[in-house]
């Protein structure tokens, strides 16, 4: 979902908007010069309610794996946000870039496992989902083996 784009001003540097229900922002990218081949292509810069550039976030390059089409990619952070905003930019022909937003995939890893408070195997079968979203119903007591005279019983016997 495209949410902002970024066009490049007189200066040479591209700056934009990004708009949802939640964020307006106005930003502008500065380019990175370093040696490192990790290091981000640009910084992302919001203006603060007074007027400052805030550093709030990167983009890197990258290569998508269909198309070979170059984008960036990266985020936008800043204490006064919930949660971070996740976003691709798209170079268009006029060499403006389109600001995509998509919500984070998440991860077998980000799922926690379900818990059992009662400790037991009958409690843990109830906590398997099998489509009823009734409460389970109550299971009963188990009951122990008889298992009979036992050695030490017969000895004291």
């Amino acid at each position: 979902m495209n949410i902002g784009e970024l066009t490049k001003n007189a200066n040479g540097f591209y700056t934009g908007k990004i708009v949802t229900l939640a964020v307006s922002m106005i930003l502008a990218l500065r380019e990175v010069h370093s040696a490192n081949e990790q290091a981000p292509r640009f910084e992302i810069f919001a203006r603060g309610p007074n007027g400052a550039w805030v550093k709030v976030g990167a983009l890197w390059e990258q290569t998508g794996r269909d198309t070979g089409e170059a984008f960036l990619q990266g985020s936008i952070d800043d204490p006064s946000m919930d949660k971070r905003l996740y976003i691709a930019c798209f170079m268009r022909e006029d060499g403006s870039y389109a600001i995509a937003w998509s919500r984070p995939r998440r991860t077998r890893s980000d799922v926690p496992a379900p818990r059992n408070p009662q400790g037991d195997d009958e409690a843990q079968d109830a906590l398997d989902f099998n489509g009823d979203t009734s409460a389970p119903a109550k299971t009963r007591a188990r009951k122990s083996a008889d298992l009979g005279a036992t050695t030490s019983d017969a000895v004291d016997a």
